[in-house]
């Protein structure tokens, strides 16, 4: 569960930390989306028995920065280790919602009792228009919250893992 997270963002701080220390002034730091989810992932003994190759796993998932990117992981790890389980499955949609995340400039995604918390970091890039749509058409499930307006609610209740995963990229994806 902490690995999943928290060693993606140390790797994070790690890599940025390095690339400040080689950079120009031009330096601009990534800005990391902070992810507290309610579901984790992580790789099985199962499905990959050395520990440093799982390492290298959770690093390569975590350096991921595109959809591309991360199709491609996918593929190499079930052409090197089979087809990949559940638990990697959600370390792979977690990567997928960061992806998503950074491209709409959202800054947190915090999951509580089957509600997610949306924080967009520039309301300005935001098209209003692709919001109040999905707001329509979600049947009740996504609405703006009323005492903090850069922030989306999305209802999930208790979905499982895959649907829930699925069910937040949708929404995201219906943003961009």
């Amino acid at each position: 569960e902490v690995y999943s997270v928290g060693f993606d963002l140390y790797l994070r701080l790690l890599n940025d930390a390095g690339a400040r220390l080689t950079a120009s002034k031009d330096y601009k730091a990534e800005t990391e989306v902070l992810l507290e989810l309610e579901y984790t992932g992580f790789v099985p003994d199962s499905y990959v028995q050395n520990p440093q190759t799982k390492m290298e796993i959770y690093k390569k998932i975590a350096a991921v920065k595109t959809k591309a990117e991360l199709d491609a992981l996918e593929g190499d790890l079930c052409d090197r280790f089979g087809p990949v389980p559940d638990e990697v499955f959600s370390l792979l949609s977690i990567a997928q919602v960061r992806i998503m995340c950074r491209a709409l400039v959202i800054v947190s995604l915090k999951e509580k009792s089957g509600v997610v918390r949306v924080e967009f970091g520039d309301m300005a890039k935001v098209q209003i228009d692709k919001v109040l749509r999905l707001i329509q058409s979600s049947a009740g499930k996504v609405k703006l919250d009323p005492t903090h307006p850069e922030q989306l609610l999305l209802e999930t209740g208790s979905i499982g893992l895959k649907e829930k995963a699925a069910f937040i990229l949708e929404k995201l994806e219906s943003l961009v």
